[in-house]
Parts: structure tokens; sequence; C-alpha cells
């Protein structure tokens, strides 16, 4: 109810009526008990189920009533919220998944075999339709940080494209909590808890878009089946650059995840201490510096991790020359972009809190990696080593009128030195 508020005010600026409401709370009711039908059917969960349609189709309602949303009841979905712009669109399927009435015909049609192998013929020409692509299959254990098109939550055939516009619509809400909010009966608190729960849908398609960086696709076939396609396929290199291209602009630009003094001020927490109640103690006013840094640590943290690094080098064996990101164009495409006030000097620059913060975790992640304080690919610490020797060389002569960025540049490149000149230990 609270998503189809916010989209009915920052898309049309109008106030959903109670007949919109008393929609969308019923199909999304009558989608949970159609979920929780399907176990007692012999159903299980399936997280290809969101794939059936492109993000152009998602709001077509030429395409919707007749195709539904997704392909599976079983998947668990997300409200489907239009892009700005863009006319809004189901919001919850109204119907029946084709994945779910091709695995009951399996399971229940009737053939009047007598024995049970006499049904073999019969049920093999349904399975036989399984390569199709509305037909896609992937249980809980297929679920994995790899594999871009199984996910629970998430939305559309290309999660890549469709996260980018949740992206904005949360930058949009975010925006729209300045213009009206908090509304008649509400309080400061109910803000924060608006904001809050943006925050949340944020950090959840940065995770989807990260998939996509080394992302592989996995494929229950057998050898022979759907049309030689092998259990494996490697995202394609171009959307995994998309991907670096969608985390640069959303977490590590200059201008990412920055909010107005004035809404910041507004997030005031819960004060009603009551029976079940659980008001913020200690610290009242919103941590956003905190919040920031804990998104950037996070998006790095997964890029930059032993297992995330050890799958791109395994990519590159997997993959034609050329057809693989690879670790050197991720360490530089970072650096790059998260030192882009230094590397791109203004004749003044001043580096941001919010900079100073997500360069200084980029430099811990590196310098421990040099230090073998993480378990990473001699190949990654070379890497390592190597970005950091050329940021000294970039920071060297480096100077701001400005205190902070001064202190900053000297404080990197002292750690930076003390990194690489420090003794290797034997064990």
């Amino acid at each position: 109810m609270l998503l189809v508020h916010w989209q009915c005010h920052y898309l049309a600026s109008t106030t959903p009526n109670k007949d919109k409401l008393k929609d969308y709370i019923h199909k999304y009711l009558r989608l949970i008990i159609a979920h929780q039908v399907g176990p007692t059917l012999g159903l299980r969960h399936n997280f290809c189920g969101s794939t059936l349609l492109a993000p152009e189709e998602m709001n077509n309602l030429e395409i919707t009533p007749t195709k539904g949303l997704i392909s599976s009841g079983m998947h668990y979905i997300s409200p489907n919220i239009a892009p700005r712009g863009t006319s809004q669109g189901d919001y919850f399927p109204n119907q029946v998944g084709s994945y779910d009435i091709w695995a009951i015909q399996y399971g229940y049609t009737a053939f009047g075999a007598r024995i049970s192998i006499a049904e073999k013929p019969f049920l093999e020409e349904i399975a036989k339709k399984s390569a199709k692509p509305e037909l896609s299959y992937s249980p809980d254990e297929d679920t994995s940080s790899i594999d871009t098109t199984s996910a629970p939550s998430d939305n559309s055939s290309n999660i890549l494209i469709y996260s980018q516009s949740e992206l904005d619509n949360c930058l949009n809400m975010w925006e729209s909590l300045n213009q009206g909010y908090p509304i008649s009966g509400e309080s400061y608190s109910d803000l924060r808890e608006r904001f809050n729960t943006i925050f949340g849908n944020y950090l959840q398609h940065l995770y989807y878009t990260s998939k996509y960086i080394c992302g592989q696709s996995f494929y229950r076939v057998h050898p022979g089946e759907n049309q030689g396609r092998l259990p494996f396929i490697a995202v394609p290199v171009e959307q995994q650059r998309q991907a670096l291209a969608t985390l640069q602009k959303y977490v590590f630009a200059e201008d990412a995840l920055e909010f107005s003094p004035e809404v910041i001020n507004k997030l005031a927490p819960e004060r009603w201490l009551h029976s079940g109640s659980s008001p913020t103690r200690g610290r009242l006013d919103y941590p956003v510096y905190d919040l920031v840094l804990f998104v950037q640590s996070t998006v790095l943290s997964d890029l930059l991790s032993g297992d995330h690094l050890s799958r791109m080098k395994d990519i590159e064996l997997k993959s034609a020359k050329g057809e693989a990101l690879s670790l050197p164009e991720l360490f530089g495409t970072l650096q790059t972009g998260i030192w882009k006030e230094v590397l791109q000097p203004k004749r003044k620059f001043k580096i941001s809190s919010l900079r100073r913060g997500l360069k200084r975790q980029y430099v811990n992640f590196l310098t421990a990696m040099v230090l073998r304080k993480v378990d990473v690919l001699e190949d990654a610490r070379t890497l390592a080593w190597y970005k950091l020797k050329q940021l000294n060389n970039e920071l060297r002569g480096m100077n701001s009128d400005d205190e902070y960025t001064k202190a900053h540049l000297l404080e990197t490149r002292d750690r930076i030195e003390k990194a690489l000149n420090a003794p290797l230990q034997g064990n």
C-alpha cells in the first residue's frame, strides 16, 4: 500500500483512491494465496518465474492481461513499479503462470494407463517442452550470487535494465519525500520509515546489478537437448561493463547518494514507548554518513572479495579472447571512478566527506590484499600493489586549499607508502 501511494504521488501527482488501494491489496492477497496453494500440489519455488517478460513489456497492457507478468506464482515477486514517464501496468500477476500449468499437466494429467511405466511416453512428450523460455525452472538450491536469471523478488528477463529503472525510482521517491511529506496525520518517524524502506529497495537492486559482473546463468539441461545449450553461460561482457557503469553512477559517482539537508533533518526516530515498540535509543539523529559508507563498502567488498575475483579469473579461462571482463579492467575502472577528482583535477578541487570515506575504503581493501590480510588470488594481489603504486604517483604533488582534502591526500599517501614498503614476513 505504501509503494502504490508513493508511485501515484511522484509519477502522477495524485493520491490513490480507495478503489485503487483495494484493487492493489486484493491482487497482492490473491498472489500470496496462489503461492501458498502451490506446495499442496507439489510445486516448488521457481526463481526463474520472473523472466517471462522484457522490461519494456512489463507495463504493456496489451501483453500482460493475456500473457501475465510471470511464468510461475512460485516466484517471490516484488510489486511491478513502472519507470517514471511510463504508464503503470499491473502491479501483480493476474493469472496462473505458464510454468505452473505445465508442471500441473505433467503431474496430474490422466493418461488411462494401468501401470506407471506405460505413462512414460506421454510424460516425455510433455517434458520435451522444457526448452521453452516460459518454462524455465530454478528452485532454491539453484539460486546463487552468480546467476542473474535466478533470484527472489526480482522482475523481468533483464534485471540489469529493470534495476536501473528501480534505482531511478528510488531517487525520485527520495526527492518526493521533501515535497508534501509527512502527509496529514503522519509523524516525522513515518517519514524516516519511508526513507529506510526506499533504501532497502535501493540496496536490493544494487545487489542484482553486481551479480552481472562475472555472472553466469545456470541451466538444468541434458546433452543434446535445448539446442545444444551448456549448463553454464557467462553474462556477455557488454552487460558486465554496463553493470559496472551502473554501480559507478549509483554508488561511486561524485553526486551519488547525496541527500538534501532538509530531508535528513526530518528523519526523526519513533519516540512512543509502549508494549511491543522499540524506540531508538542512544543516537537520535539520522546517521547518514555511516549509512552511505555502508552502501559503498558493501558494494566494494562484493566486487573485491576473494571469491568474486577468483570467479572472474575462471571466466577469463572459460570465455573466448576479449569476451570476459578482466581483473585489470575491474581494478582500473574502480580506481578511475573512485579517484576521479584526483585523476582529472580541476584548478581548485575539494573532496567531500562522503567521497573521502569511499576513497579510504578503497585503499583499505587494496592494502589488505598487499599486506596479505585477506585471501585473494596472487594476480589480484599484484594488481592491488600496482594500482596503489599508480595512485601514489598521481597523488604526488596534488594539493588543495581545503584542509579536509589536503589532510586526506597526505594521509592516504602515507598509508600507501607504508603498505608498499612493508617487509614481508615468513610463516
